[in-house]
């Protein structure tokens, strides 16, 4: 029986001659496009080779890889391959106006309706926090306690000594836990997915900011409604206060008398009303700035759809407003400039450590699939005299409209710091892997997850743990204005390409220092986890090889 065919609307991606509208395809030509955008010698032969993959799918990730050898070749290059992904995105993706049926394509929808002044927009309803606004020091909480002060500098000293967190982490952190009180009572936050598993939203509340809440309407059904019901009671419970987006034939806030009824004209569809999200937030606090965190996932090209959506807002209102500062998450997945030390780390970590024989065994009998070396070779600037060192995360079982996603992310970023306008923040750190309800749910994930820790640094990090850390990081980088995310420090971090901002304040959990590279441990991860786990794996594995070779010579 055919599948049922989706009703196109709102942000879709561009169609062939024939209609179709196939990811592979858009895929493979953004990345052709963004190729062509470093202006290298060889760019337009690498794009023309990108364009014509036919095995998308299981081979993306070479492709992402020559991209971000073209991005170091120089700072040119690195932004142009930004500018000219985006652009491409912006320039061919269609908006089916959900009301009209008119097509447009999304950059000239934008345009035209995005305006600021005017287009259909929102009704605000607003929760102002009963908790009391006393002084509060940074909290957060890992394994069972709740860290602040002198016991967290200790943890976060333990993790940056043993490779889990990068050093500026754990210092940028470290000053915010010397406060007796951050306070965020004059700070304001756009949270795009607000109800994010891994979002800021509880973190900021309990400091006192204003949250302006981007998420799916309520009349999505229960699992919308509970999300709005958690955010609310949060809201009123915390000693900040939240904004939030009601139907433009809404009622007044006050006319609904309960929560219930609030909720079926409360929230918005982001890649259905991009436009109206945009005037309405820039309709919001006149004067005042702002910081927009992107911070949305759905599976597939529903990822992609709303990472260009989200990118969208923050592009017009970032010209509109230029003290608009912008944040993500980055995922440790993924091709990162990385920091020298961590580099030097990683070869040593892949030299003799208690293990070795069994992973190089391990390596032969996989004919070199498995635990591959994760420190890669410096790549050297087309003058010769620079080199950046990356690590390649990239999963490929993650898939591309994943990897695109973030991309986006990182483009729009790249662009936004070398925006000689732009004076907000630049908020984009990498986030530890974490064992959220969705990722341990699928099993094999689980089962990873619970041997990874066997290579040294690995730790996977619980939701809690890693909302606290990266909030934290945002609250450094928005409120000190000496920070890296500023570009006018770039001097004072040595950040001479756009690529370098990601190698800033790192949580990585692991992944930048490990001997091996993330996406050639998940098996054998799997192995350990039934093995004993990290603490008993090597004796076990060995005792059983012993065994066999006993048996063997027995007989």
């Amino acid at each position: 029986m055919p599948k049922p065919v989706r009703e196109e609307k709102g942000l879709c991606f561009p169609a062939d001659d024939k209609g179709e509208r196939s990811t592979s395809t858009v895929g493979k030509n953004i990345i052709a496009a963004a190729m062509r955008g470093a202006n290298t010698d060889d760019s337009e032969e690498l794009a023309n080779k990108c364009a014509k993959e036919k095995s998308w799918r299981f081979k993306y990730q070479n492709y992402y890889m020559k991209m971000v050898k073209l991005s170091a070749a120089n700072p040119s290059a690195a932004l142009g391959v930004a500018n000219a992904g985006l652009n491409y995105m912006h320039e061919n993706f269609d908006f089916i106006d959900p009301n009209t049926k008119k097509s447009y394509k999304f950059g000239a929808y934008m345009n035209e309706f995005a305006i600021g002044n005017g287009g259909p927009t929102f009704n605000t309803g607003e929760i102002k926090g009963t908790g009391a606004n006393t002084s509060k020091p940074l909290i957060v909480p890992y394994k069972g306690k709740e860290l602040s002060k002198s016991s967290l500098k200790s943890q976060l000293k333990k993790w940056a000594d043993y490779g889990t967190i990068e050093r500026d982490a754990a210092d940028a952190i470290s000053n915010l836990a010397d406060s007796d009180n951050v306070d965020l009572t004059d700070e304001i936050f756009v949270l795009i997915g607000a109800g994010s598993a891994m979002g800021p939203y509880s973190k900021l509340l309990q400091h006192g900011a204003t949250l302006v809440c981007i998420d799916i309407p309520g009349t999505f059904g229960p699992r919308a409604i509970d999300m709005w019901k958690r955010l609310f009671k949060t809201a009123r419970e915390s000693c900040g206060k939240i904004l939030f987006p009601m139907f433009a034939n809404s009622k007044s806030q006050n006319e609904y008398k309960t929560d219930d009824e609030l909720l079926n004209v409360v929230g918005c569809n982001l890649t259905e009303q991009p436009a109206e999200i945009c005037n309405w937030l820039l309709s919001l606090f006149p004067g005042k700035r702002m910081t927009i965190g992107n911070y949305t996932y759905l599976d597939s090209d529903l990822h992609v759809k709303l990472s260009l959506a989200a990118d969208s807002i923050m592009k017009i209102i970032g010209e509109k407003r230029p003290d608009t500062s912008i944040a993500f998450l980055c995922t440790p997945t993924d091709i990162h400039v990385v920091t020298e030390e961590s580099h030097k780390v990683a070869k040593k970590n892949y030299g003799y450590h208690p293990g070795r024989l069994l992973e190089g065994m391990i390596q032969i009998l996989s004919f070199g699939k498995l635990l591959k070396k994760n420190a890669l070779p410096p790549i050297k600037s087309t003058d010769g005299n620079t080199s950046l060192k990356i690590v390649d995360g990239l999963s490929v079982a993650q898939g591309p409209n994943y990897a695109l996603a973030k991309r986006i992310q990182h483009w729009r970023c790249m662009v936004a710091y070398e925006n000689k306008n732009n004076k907000g923040a630049i908020s984009s750190h990498i986030a530890p892997s974490t064992a959220t309800l969705s990722v341990v749910s699928n099993r094999t994930f689980g089962w990873a997850y619970g041997g990874m820790p066997y290579f040294k640094p690995y730790e996977i990090f619980q939701a809690e743990t890693t909302n606290a850390l990266m909030a934290s990081i945002l609250i450094h980088d928005v409120t000190n204005p000496n920070s890296g995310a500023y570009s006018k420090n770039k001097a004072k971090y040595s950040i001479t390409s756009p690529l370098e901002i990601f190698r800033l304040c790192s949580l990585h959990g692991g992944v930048w220092r490990a001997a091996y590279k993330v996406d050639s441990i998940g098996e054998v991860s799997v192995i350990i986890h039934f093995l004993g786990g990290p603490k008993y794996f090597l004796f076990i594995a060995y005792a059983i090889i012993i065994g066999i070779i006993a048996i063997i010579y027995k007989f």
